[in-house]
């Protein structure tokens, strides 16, 4: 068969200049020039409101994931019950899991993945305080499996581990978790989580700042004994946060495998494509009007999955109030249920690729990011700068400036300080029996409004 000719459709339509689209934006504002619409980013990075083919650089990153895994977190809070709500996961949409054990309260992977076929679906580890003993464990239960089919990540991260529960990096088992999964790149034995800074209040370059740093960090501890960055590049997966700022969400997953690839050439490795789970974030969960976290992390899944995360875990509306019910874990599954399976996101690769506005947006986000990674190596790297208050003085800066942008009315924040629904009735949930106790906690966007009892 013969291919078509191209239909020329716009040239049915009179060819119009930037200037032109300049001049009618401006039409529409009461005073004041097209400029002054221009944005500026925690980070320095100016957003203008219009982009043309003048701004066109192409594609800057590579487009990520072909897939889009739907994971469950399992944060129920007892073995039992973490069991129960794992298989009704698997069973109702989602692809796999990741187990927040410091929640569930225990290692014992046997009892929490009962009935569980390891080797037909992923199973990943929260990074959290039981370490090198839940990687052990689940290495066991892989082995006594198909070992070739399983898929997973064993969630050893120490400086990450450190920074949300405190105590110093402990650094056991992951030279022998490398060493045992080498010959299987389905299985990542570290997880470099950087939602910890992220939800801190972290800006964005600053969490992809960190990242780089810890993941360089964890390089060299397995160069020093005896493992060459070559050989680690799949041990890796990098987990990153995802919240309601679609675009440069977007931008974010996006300069993160491009500063990934840049790191593994300045290491003499062929580079690999990083491996990216997203979470979204707690951060941007708010406890009044909770119905509204429901919004919150649609956009977030949307931005994470359409950016080529390979698997994206939304939180529960409900976790700002405790634990969450049946009703919580039933909407945030459902949720990207709609977006892969109704709406079709899952069939389309790297959808924004090509955008004028996000393709400049991802090329300045990795430059500021780059720039941050510079500044944490020059204080000795990710421990040192961890040690010496570094990254801590950091994020209490990004965090003041969100803080006064939010008490100001700049940003807003539906159902607290825009919007409030003054006859809410107040869910209530379970309250968590363990919440972390580190350095950097947990600070939700919401909370000086909560604290206060006040309301815009």
């Amino acid at each position: 068969m013969s291919d078509f000719a191209p239909l020329p459709l716009a040239n049915e339509f009179e060819q119009v200049s930037n200037s032109d689209w300049v001049a009618l934006a401006e039409k529409t504002l009461k005073e004041g020039s097209l400029e002054s619409l221009t944005t500026t980013t925690a980070d320095g990075i100016s957003v203008k409101p219009l982009y043309s083919a003048a701004d066109s650089i192409g594609r800057v990153a590579s487009p990520g994931s072909t897939t889009w895994d739907i994971r469950a977190l399992i944060m129920a809070a007892t073995p039992e019950d973490a069991n129960k709500v794992a298989l009704e996961e698997l069973m109702k949409g989602s692809t796999s899991l990741l187990l927040d054990l410091f929640t569930i309260g225990s290692s014992d992977l046997r009892h929490i993945l009962s009935d569980v076929y390891p080797e037909m679906t992923s199973i990943s580890l929260h990074p959290s305080p039981y370490g090198a003993e839940a990687a052990a464990e689940l290495l066991s239960l892989w082995e006594g499996k198909d070992f070739s089919s399983c898929k997973g990540d064993l969630g050893l991260d120490p400086l990450g581990v450190s920074s949300r529960y405190g105590g110093t990096p402990n650094w056991d088992g992951i030279v022998n978790a490398v060493n045992s999964t080498l010959d299987h790149p389905g299985i990542h034995p570290i997880t470099v989580d950087s939602t910890v800074y992220a939800e801190a209040g972290a800006s964005e370059a600053w969490e992809l700042a960190c990242s780089l740093a810890t993941g360089v960090a964890y390089l060299r501890h397995l160069q020093d004994n005896g493992i060459e960055p070559k050989n680690a590049a799949t041990s890796f997966t990098f987990t990153y946060s995802a919240d309601t700022d679609q675009f440069l969400t977007m931008a974010k997953f996006r300069a993160a495998r491009r500063l990934w690839q840049q790191v593994q050439q300045h290491c003499d490795i062929d580079p690999t494509p990083q491996h990216q789970t997203a979470v979204t974030s707690a951060a941007m969960l708010t406890r009044s009007d909770p119905w509204m976290n429901l919004l919150r992390t649609t956009v977030a899944a949307f931005a994470a999955g359409t950016s080529g995360a390979n698997a994206v875990t939304s939180r529960p509306f409900d976790t700002p109030l405790g634990q969450p019910d049946e009703f919580g874990q039933r909407l945030a599954r459902n949720t990207q249920l709609l977006l892969t399976e109704e709406s079709g996101l899952a069939q389309v690769t790297d959808p924004g690729g090509g955008s004028w506005y996000l393709e400049n947006l991802t090329k300045e986000l990795a430059e500021e990011s780059w720039k941050r990674f510079q500044v944490i190596e020059a204080e000795g790297g990710m421990e040192a700068a961890l040690a010496n208050g570094k990254i801590m003085t950091e994020i209490e800066a990004t965090w003041e400036a969100r803080k006064e942008r939010l008490e100001s009315g700049k940003a807003s924040l539906i159902g607290v300080n825009i919007y409030p629904n003054s006859d809410e009735k107040q869910l209530t949930r379970t309250p968590f029996a363990h919440t972390p106790n580190g350095p950097f906690q947990l600070r939700r966007w919401s909370e000086p409004f909560e604290e206060s009892g006040t309301k815009s």
